[in-house]
């Protein structure tokens, strides 16, 4: 049984700067884990009970973090590059002392390949290596394989899509008889040229395609658009509170939620679930758009969760607040008129309704928190023009004092240094008892400078884009536990 696998992860990944600046790229952040422990848990789940990990660069941040694999219930082992050695190096450095047939992996894709039915594949083809394939349609942008049935006899590097001999690339994920690795060079090599393109017109490397997930993340455009679609595999039966943004993810923008995304909640509530909602806006507004029609007892997070307000039939109670001092506002009020001023930002409802003092939080709404949904959701979907704005801001206050976010629809947000969601959902939990990996947060903003993506750092996420994929999330999350005879054990936190 093929049980053991190397996992490539040594990269610099420079093309994801300045993410990786501090930060290698395989600890990434995804939906609440690093990109590499996504790609463990799924090796894990499919038999796999020792990894060999090869790194380079900020190895130690890497290993203490994942530490020698106890954590998972497997082994982890490194290897360290103390030079870059391509991807053939890497992989032949690693497998010294293989002798039997292992997954490898590229550290900074995510996929949800079944190993298992791989393992299956490669054992009934009876070739030394198996490739995951993945189709494409934009296979211009790849290398693509030639396939005679279930054999891959060639490889074409970025043909023209009327040119492709098919819709399928290499998804960087294999079984290798470590015996192919002896005809790479010592030092650098390139596993893909100098040992793949060789031995595929032989018929020695078989095709796997894989049909379900696969998101490259060695680009920030790639890492970004991975945050937004990927779906981690979530253990749902763990997640006994699911704290929700609320914007765009629970109701329309500044509405009021759904009668039948309300009702989801209240029964999901009923049944033992702890609903939070945490979000830029002021409590009072998020009580008339949530609390109207929640009316079993949810947690209010306003202002990004520095005002906890607990409400329980239809009363709220101030749990905690953290609010600007009257020097700290006038600071924010001054730049943030001037950055009004200076672009020229016209509110089509009031001044008081675009620049808003939500007392740890001050907000410029563009055109009007009130203004029409349609106009706003038309005035900077991708957040082009507020990101000149916070670059504007950022002149004008202290980044070391103050973030700038781009949140809501037309929002530019300021708050004291490091109140994120991150920030909002580690102080909820800890004033709580609650562990972070029974928590599931819902957002549509769930990338990088996107005001949800602090929350990926620490606790499961599923990324949505509208109200509607999370009414149907929390419905398929409700049908999963009722098929399991399962009632989630919920009690009551605070006694009012």
């Amino acid at each position: 049984m093929v049980d053991k696998a190397i996992i490539v992860a040594g990269g610099l990944g420079t093309r994801l700067r300045p993410l990786t600046l501090d930060t290698p790229k395989p600890l990434l952040p995804v939906h609440g884990k690093p990109i590499i422990e996504h790609a463990i848990l799924n090796l894990k789940k499919h038999g796999v009970n020792e990894i060999i990990i090869s790194i380079g660069y900020k190895a130690d941040l890497i290993k203490n973090y994942l530490g020698n694999g106890e954590k998972y219930g497997l082994s982890i082992k490194y290897v360290i590059e103390d030079e870059p050695l391509g991807t053939g190096g890497a992989v032949k450095f690693a497998a010294q002392g293989l002798t039997k047939p292992f997954f490898l992996m590229w550290g900074d894709n995510l996929m949800d390949v079944d190993f298992t039915i791989m393992r299956e594949a490669y054992q009934e083809h009876s070739t030394p290596i198996i490739m995951t394939l993945t189709p494409r349609e934009d296979v211009e942008h790849f290398g693509v394989a030639e396939l005679n049935e279930h054999k891959i006899v060639n490889f074409v590097e970025k043909p023209a899509r009327e040119d492709a001999p098919s819709n399928l690339i290499n998804a960087g994920a294999f079984i290798i008889d470590p015996f192919c690795l002896e005809m790479l060079p010592d030092g650098k090599s390139s596993i893909e040229k100098d040992c793949f393109e060789k031995l595929a017109p032989l018929g020695n490397i078989s095709a796997f395609t894989h049909n379900g997930q696969w998101f490259p993340t060695d680009t920030l455009e790639k890492y970004y658009t991975a945050n937004s679609n990927f779906q981690a595999d979530i253990d749902f039966s763990n997640k006994k509170i699911i704290i929700a943004d609320v914007d765009e993810t629970i109701c329309e923008t500044c509405q009021v939620v759904s009668n039948e995304m309300a009702q989801q909640i209240n029964n999901m509530i009923e049944s033992g679930y702890e609903f939070a909602f945490i979000s830029g806006t002021k409590v009072e507004d998020l009580q008339k758009m949530i609390s109207s029609k929640v009316n079993n007892k949810h947690h209010i997070l306003g202002t990004t969760g520095t005002n906890y307000t607990y409400m329980k039939d239809g009363m709220g109670k101030l749990v905690y607040n953290l609010n600007f001092d009257p020097q700290e506002k006038e600071e924010i009020i001054v730049a943030l008129q001037k950055a009004i001023d200076n672009f020229n930002i016209e509110s089509m409802t009031t001044k008081e309704d675009q620049l808003q003092d939500r007392d740890s939080q001050i907000t410029l709404s563009a055109i009007g928190r009130n203004a029409p949904i349609d106009l706003k959701k038309e005035y900077d979907p991708d957040g082009s023009k507020r990101q000149i704005w916070k670059e504007f801001l950022k002149e004008h206050l202290d980044p070391n004092k103050y973030d700038i976010k781009i949140g809501g629809t037309t929002s530019l947000d300021v708050t004291k240094k490091g109140l994120d969601k991150e920030w909002g959902i580690k102080e909820f939990a800890n004033h709580h008892g609650f562990e972070l990996h029974n928590i599931l947060f819902f957002g549509d903003k769930i990338y990088p400078d996107g005001n949800d993506f602090p929350a990926t750092r620490i606790v499961d996420c599923i990324s949505v884009k509208n109200p509607e994929e999370t009414l149907e999330m929390l419905k398929k999350i409700s049908e999963l536990n009722a098929d399991l005879g399962m009632q989630i054990k919920g009690k009551t936190y605070i006694q009012q």
